[in-house]
């Protein structure tokens, strides 16, 4: 699979999971990582990697919805976006390691307009970024998002994804890092940040 493809599959089916279960489907945190390690990125410094396993179960093309089973058993349903093109690439019964890296925050400011997970603009860096891990694609995201927190000291701000998820993502710069010094948990923001992902399936 290609770096843009494995990125947004695991941007798919690693976080934002929904639990399928007899009549509603019942939201649940995403899946526990098999595996935490860390890397150094360049221009980035120390970057988390989550690595999870799902088996691939099934995909309705019409609707997208995709059918995950963790290793407990328990199964999930996300909704793949368009750009992972064709579902039928992937096998009823295979493994799915999917590894998730947050990197950095690149832009970020108090939001005008717009609401919480709602998704500005999402470009995929077919090349990834140096000093990335290898196999990795990188996304950057620009979303309209409310801090969870803000730890001006450490030069941090935590945040919902559009998938739901919970991030934890350093300022890339001196620039963001005096924009973060504005905002404070509870606002309304605008945020730009890459996002490493990459998914290989076990054949």
């Amino acid at each position: 699979m290609s770096a843009v493809r494995g990125m947004f599959a695991a941007a798919a089916l690693a976080a934002g999971l929904v639990q399928i279960a007899p009549g509603a489907a019942v939201a649940q945190p995403r899946p526990t990582p098999a595996e935490v390690d860390t890397v150094m990125v360049q221009g980035a410094g120390q970057i988390t990697v989550l690595t999870y396993k799902a088996k691939f179960v099934s995909a309705d093309p019409v609707t997208r919805r995709v059918v995950l089973e963790d290793p407990s058993g328990r199964r999930w349903a996300v909704i793949a976006p368009p750009v992972l093109g064709d579902l039928t690439f992937f096998r009823n019964g295979e493994t799915l390691i999917i590894r998730v890296a947050p990197g950095v925050v690149t832009a970020l400011g108090k939001a005008r307009q717009g609401k919480p997970g709602e998704v500005m603009n999402e470009v995929a860096l077919d090349a990834g970024l140096p000093g990335w891990p290898e196999g990795f694609g990188v996304r950057e995201v620009t979303l309209t998002t409310t801090f969870v927190d803000v730890n001006k000291a450490a030069g941090t701000v935590t945040f919902e994804g559009p998938d739901g998820g919970v991030r934890t993502v350093r300022a890339a710069n001196d620039k963001v890092l005096a924009d973060l010094q504005q905002v404070e948990p509870g606002d309304l923001a605008q945020i730009t940040y890459l996002e490493g992902l990459a998914v290989n399936a076990v054949r």
